[in-house]
């Protein structure tokens, strides 16, 4: 009974491992065509043909087919040696079975450790027993040899191939998931729809060693396309001409892949996917396939990453969303502060000077002369804090609609210091005012801008005192800058109500001012021309009490002509 034998009876065995083999092995060169076909229907049946041709040559079987033949001629020329030292065969044949062990640890699928344990069998049989070159055996133990030689080795192979597939499952979804990951956490810090897509596409480059299209979607139309260089894969593809853009244009309007490898625009050269959610279309993202078009892990794996942009992307637009919310509901709210506290503070003075010019129109005669003059001063004040009213709101209407001109000039400070004390001079006869200014201190401004800041200032100082305390205005320089400050002797402001006293409509106690000489403009306002003359207003407490408000401009030197 020799080897023919052993063989004849193993055939239904290996009949059935041949079959699933051979299944095993045509799944390697039709798998990506298979799973994209069936699971995302991407490619066409023109791509099966190029995935049939290349395969064996890209999956590596040509090298896979070489190992399997020198581990076969290496286990033979082993088995001369140690038949040669007077090894016995039990020791070659665990060196054939070493063979497809590691002939399945190498190669890919099953087929060839399958195909190896047969032939460690027949080259065994041929070249190491007795007589040579024949498959005809002398003794009688060696049939069962043989058979169970075939199926320890088909069994250890077999094995083998199965645990290094799980492995390879394994190690591909442990990237995929890190890929996902680090995308992820990428993403997770941006806050700009074109830093999310800058980060994404560094993500794919990484991925595919190749240039990547990207489209941004602006007012539900493409912006212009961005290609971010990779390797050398894809480097001479012409990502922006007009079949690529009309693939692009395509996926916007149907949401759908396109582009090489698809139904859709075939005769672009690039897989262009949407980066989208139920609802939106973000983006849409070009990959150039010069090679081989993406397996069905590798397409996968893009789909995940462009559902985490497309997220990142949705939640920054919601982000948006909300804070123009919160800006219309505090303009809103500004405006109803606005609307409330003219209607009730405007009121107040034009009713009382209504009232006196009544009593001066039909009862001048019955009016002696200090009732009549006081009447006037009433009449001249309620309307000299009208006109600082609307000049407040008039700014504050500027500033809010970014029409506020600043007309730059150089300006003795003092000057302007006294022009603002002037303005006042009615409202705070019952207050000590004093000034203390340097001498020829320039400075760079607008003067008719920064005397309201001063008279803000000041009124502010007026209306929050007692009478007769004493308000200083005061103007030093500081290196490159004026300060310029106006100090009082009062009750001083709690340091509760002090980091909102520059917030509009905000009087004290209440939020929204309810009181005739406030409207809680005047410091919101003054900061505001502050910042546009490029200073500082400030708050500190003044001692023993009181409080003082500072401001800086910037100083300008004085050039004497000889």
């Amino acid at each position: 009974m020799g080897v023919g034998a052993v063989l004849a009876l193993s055939v239904p065995f290996v009949v059935v491992l041949g079959w699933i083999s051979a299944n095993q092995f045509e799944g390697f060169f039709l798998k990506n065509w298979r799973d994209n076909e069936k699971e995302y229907k991407i490619y066409d049946a023109s791509v099966r043909g190029r995935v049939m041709q290349n395969a064996f040559y890209q999956k590596g079987y040509c090298k896979d087919l070489a190992f399997t033949v020198l581990m076969l001629a290496i286990c033979t020329a082993v088995g001369f040696c140690f038949l040669k030292l007077g090894f016995t065969d039990t020791n070659i044949v665990m060196i054939y079975i070493l063979g497809v062990l590691l002939t399945a640890v190498v190669t890919k699928g099953y087929v060839y450790s399958v195909a190896s344990a047969f032939l460690s069998v027949l080259l065994f049989g041929f070249f190491l027993t007795e007589p040579r070159l024949s498959f005809q055996t002398y003794a009688m133990g060696y049939p069962v040899t043989f058979a169970v030689m075939l199926l320890a080795a088909i069994i250890t192979g077999t094995l083998a191939a199965q645990l290094k597939a799980h492995a390879e499952v394994s190690s591909r979804q442990a990237f995929r998931i890190q890929v996902l990951f680090d995308t992820n956490r990428l993403l997770q810090r941006k806050r700009d729809e074109k830093d999310i897509l800058r980060t994404t596409c560094e993500q794919l480059t990484k991925l595919f060693a190749c240039s990547i299209v990207a489209y941004l979607v602006e007012d539900d139309r493409l912006s212009e396309g961005m290609v971010y260089a990779g390797g050398e894969r894809g480097k001479d593809i012409r990502l922006l001409e007009e079949p690529e853009h009309a693939a692009a244009e395509w996926v916007l309007k149907n949401r759908k892949s396109a582009g090489i490898g698809t139904d859709y625009c075939k005769e672009a050269r690039s897989l262009y996917m949407p980066i989208c959610t139920e609802d939106s279309v973000y983006g849409v993202v070009g990959i150039p396939m010069t090679q081989k078009p993406l397996d069905s892990f590798e397409y996968s794996t893009v789909r995940s990453v462009l559902n985490e942009c497309a997220l990142a992307m949705d939640n920054v637009h919601h982000l948006k969303e909300m804070e123009k919310a919160a800006v219309l509901a505090k303009n809103e709210q500004l405006r109803a502060d606005l609307l409330r506290s003219i209607s009730h503070d405007l009121r107040t003075p034009l009713c009382a000077i209504s009232g006196n010019a009544d009593t001066l129109l039909h009862n001048e005669e019955g009016i002696d002369d200090a009732t009549r003059k006081q009447i006037y001063t009433d009449i001249y004040d309620d309307a000299e804090w009208l006109v600082g009213v609307v000049e407040n709101l008039l700014s504050v209407t500027r500033l809010n609609d970014n029409r506020l001109k600043l007309n730059m000039t150089d300006q003795l400070v003092d000057e302007v210091v006294d022009e603002a004390v002037r303005h006042v001079s009615r409202l705070g006869r019952e207050h000590v005012i004093g000034t203390d200014c340097e001498e020829l201190l320039l400075a760079r401004m607008d003067a008719r801008l920064i005397i309201q800041v001063l008279v803000n200032l000041i009124e502010n100082a007026v209306k929050y005192t007692q009478q007769g305390s004493k308000i200083q205005i005061s103007a030093h320089r500081q290196g490159d800058k004026v300060c310029i400050r106006v100090s009082d002797n009062g009750g001083g402001i709690r340091d509760a109500m002090k980091p909102h006293v520059f917030e509009m409509f905000y009087v004290g106690k209440t939020t929204v001012a309810d009181s005739r000489r406030s409207l809680g403009l005047g410091l919101a306002l003054s900061r505001s021309i502050v910042e546009a003359h490029g200073g500082e207003l400030t708050l500190t407490d003044n001692q023993p009490h009181g409080c003082i408000f500072s401001f800086t401009l910037p100083v300008s030197e004085v050039t004497l002509n000889e």
